[in-house]
């Protein structure tokens, strides 16, 4: 998965039109602020941008003084937790609210009981009427959420990451049986995870965990860093950086009581499939591997590639497609040279874009906006320069390597036969698994078209089938 700044922003940009404020050029004036008191609470609305229909969910909470602060989701794009800025009351009711990370504006009319506020979203200088009514979005339905009392035992842990000077939180399951166990590491994806994997309400690890640990395989997942109860900042780091904290959670776990060291293996998702690799060829403790989703792909063709699935999945037609694909394309092109500042990047890609703003078509601008800023990033410069292929033809440990067939974000059609080619210089022979599982997503979730409005749509986390053939895989490698 990529970094939620990017896939987030755009997918938001792309089914509203464009991320520009519109501004008036004279503002009438404005009653006196007053408490927020009246407008607290949670509310729900429905987007009309075209011909989508976009749920959109207003967290309202009091900031400071007599202000706002709160968040905004758009769950049908998996947009979760959008910051939320500058709410205020004003005494004739109006109501006014800012969420700068998608640049929309929100302003209306709170109603004598305070049950609705009818107003109207602004964005890419477009305005969209937009009715929100107090109340709780519909409670999802996750059947394979594994619920207490659970035949194993789970504990809290923290683990030292000496090198960045780090803390990690996480969970260690352990199964009830005396002898030592085999144990596998989960490693997730891209942007700020918890150890659960927590993604449009599905908790993806911790069901993995669950069904691994029942079948006899210690499970242990992490908070990333700045997430949960992990210190640090996962801002500047790159996935490179972000190997670090595997390996010291391999260093952590060959070390407790019931783990037999010699079997520890590594579980990637997205990511975490390039991080597994990169720990398997380094060192000669990890006894095999499983990467869900992991790029054999380099950085930069799998972006462009990626975003005109996702865009085309959101509704933007061929030819939007097209152009955003090839000005992706060029601006990522401007990155490759790495000693060029962070800053000086972000204002030479800033350039570019302006200079291609003629060229393209309408409101492709204002929907690429963001990218400058993402594209300047010091996870993204590394991402888009690394290619995974060498390192997977250096794997010497047991793997099994899944893709999902619908899956927009690491597309199986041009992953699948790079990972085949670069395993089959490994020597693995069968012990080197390479399969596209039919029908589902990026999640592994049996889906319909694999786009991220569907996620948390589908009540399955992970299909059934896949998990069993995942796990009888991890039993029977960890016990030859």
């Amino acid at each position: 998965m990529l970094r939620p700044s990017l896939v987030a922003v755009a997918c938001l940009a792309l089914s509203v039109s464009a991320p520009s404020l519109a501004q008036d050029d004279a503002p009438a004036p404005k009653a006196a602020v007053i408490d927020i008191q009246p407008a607290l609470g949670t509310f729900l609305g429905t987007l009309q941008a075209g011909p989508k229909r976009l749920p959109l969910v207003f967290r309202i909470e009091r900031g400071r003084g007599e202000r706002g602060t709160g968040t905004m989701d758009s769950p049908d794009q998996g947009a979760m937790g959008i910051p939320v800025e500058s709410i205020v009351l004003r005494a004739d009711r109006s109501v006014s609210l800012r969420c700068s990370a998608v640049r929309g504006e929100f302003t209306g009319t709170l109603n004598a009981d305070a049950s609705e506020i009818d107003g109207t979203w602004s964005q890419g200088g477009q305005e969209f009427p937009l009715l929100l009514m107090r109340g709780q979005p519909p409670e999802l339905k996750r059947p394979q959420e594994p619920k207490p009392p659970f035949p194993y035992r789970s504990t809290d842990v923290k683990i030292e990451q000496a090198t960045d000077q780090l803390v990690l939180a996480g969970t260690l399951t352990m199964p009830e049986l005396t002898s030592p166990v085999p144990a596998v590491i989960l490693i997730t994806g891209s942007g700020a995870q918890d150890r659960d994997e927590s993604l449009m309400g599905h908790k993806p690890f911790l069901v993995i965990a669950d069904a691994l640990t029942r079948a006899g395989v210690a499970v242990l997942r992490l908070d990333d860093r700045g997430v949960g109860g992990s210190t640090g900042s996962l801002e500047p780091a790159t996935t490179a950086d972000l190997a670090r904290d595997t390996a010291a959670a391999i260093d952590w776990l060959a070390k407790q009581p019931g783990i037999d060291a010699k079997r520890i293996g590594l579980v990637g998702h997205s990511e975490g499939g390039l991080i597994a690799p990169m720990l398997a060829t380094t060192r000669d403790d990890v006894a095999f591997m499983v990467l869900l989703a992991g790029p054999a792909q380099q950085g930069d063709a799998l972006l462009v590639e990626q975003t005109g699935l996702l865009a085309a999945a959101g509704g933007a037609n061929a030819a939007m497609v097209d152009s955003m694909r090839r000005t992706l394309a060029d601006l990522i092109a401007q990155t490759k040279d790495p000693a060029v500042p962070q800053a000086e990047l972000q204002e030479k890609l800033r350039g570019a874009l302006l200079a291609k703003a003629s060229e393209l078509p309408p409101g492709l601008y204002e929907i690429m906006d963001p990218y400058p800023v993402v594209l300047s990033s010091p996870w993204m410069r590394a991402f888009l320069a690394y290619d995974p292929a060498p390192t997977l033809e250096r794997v010497r440990c047991p793997t099994l390597a899944l893709f999902g067939e619908r899956d927009l974000q690491v597309p199986a059609a041009s992953n699948e036969p790079l990972a085949q080619a670069a395993l089959a210089k490994t020597g693995l022979g069968d012990r080197a698994t390479i399969r596209v599982v039919p029908g589902v997503n990026h999640l592994f979730q049996p889906c319909t078209t694999g786009g991220i409005a569907e996620y948390a749509q589908i009540e399955t986390t992970i299909d059934p089938a896949t998990l069993k053939a995942m796990v009888e895989w991890i039993v029977s490698t960890s016990t030859r």
